[in-house]
């Protein structure tokens, strides 16, 4: 009995945890990122990525401790407008994606003061991840959809800088080699990104048409 609770507490959270990471996405973010890490020393680059994290933490903290009262209650937004938005927003990032490559992260392209935030919003905070961290802390309480979450942005820095200190390591035909894969990747991500994000304003329209 005692193996059975603690093997279905287990697979309650993994099943939590795994779509918030795979929402997060860090394999993505690797290829948003990948013009970004041309431009920046590894040193340089991991203090952004870092300074990144931190603020993406605080805003799923926010959502997982707040959730739906802050949205509904307080500023009076519907959960389905924000779906909307995000995916009209990540309709155009994956359109650029798919017509420029891992170019299209030029827009990134700023002081290293703004760099953090630009990377935090809309690539890593966006419709998707904060309804999932609404979702940890209704089913897990704060402090362990706290701690999940954190876990969530551990692996996905680790990831991003992994790939980092690859990309950094390869030099002459190979790096040529990566860069055409990853060029390719990003559009191919683009593409897989664009029906996301169409579902995503189609399904809210939806359910706010149904609202009326």
């Amino acid at each position: 009995m005692v193996m059975n609770s603690t093997q279905q507490g287990t697979n309650m959270v993994v099943s939590s945890f795994l779509p918030f990471l795979a929402i997060l996405n860090p394999f993505a973010l690797c290829l948003y990122l990948a013009g970004v890490m041309d431009d920046l020393r590894s040193g340089v680059f991991v203090k952004v990525l870092l300074r990144a994290s931190v603020i993406s933490l605080v805003a799923f903290w926010v959502f997982a401790l707040m959730g739906e009262p802050l949205l509904v209650n307080f500023l009076g937004v519907k959960p389905e407008a924000l779906r909307i938005f995000g995916g009209i927003v990540f309709f155009i990032i994956a359109y650029n994606y798919v017509t420029r490559g891992y170019k299209a992260t030029e827009i990134l392209r700023g002081s290293l003061e703004e760099l953090p935030s630009a990377i935090a919003l809309p690539f890593m905070i966006g419709a998707g991840t904060i309804t999932e961290a609404m979702l940890l802390g209704k089913r897990h309480g704060p402090y362990f959809s706290m701690f999940l979450i954190f876990l969530g942005l551990c692996v996905c820095f680790l990831v991003v800088v992994g790939f980092k200190l690859v990309k950094d390591c390869l030099k002459g035909e190979r790096e040529k080699v990566f860069e055409r894969y990853v060029n390719i990747s990003s559009r191919i991500n683009g593409l897989l990104i664009g029906a996301i994000s169409a579902d995503m304003v189609v399904s809210g329209i939806k359910k706010l048409w149904l609202q009326t």
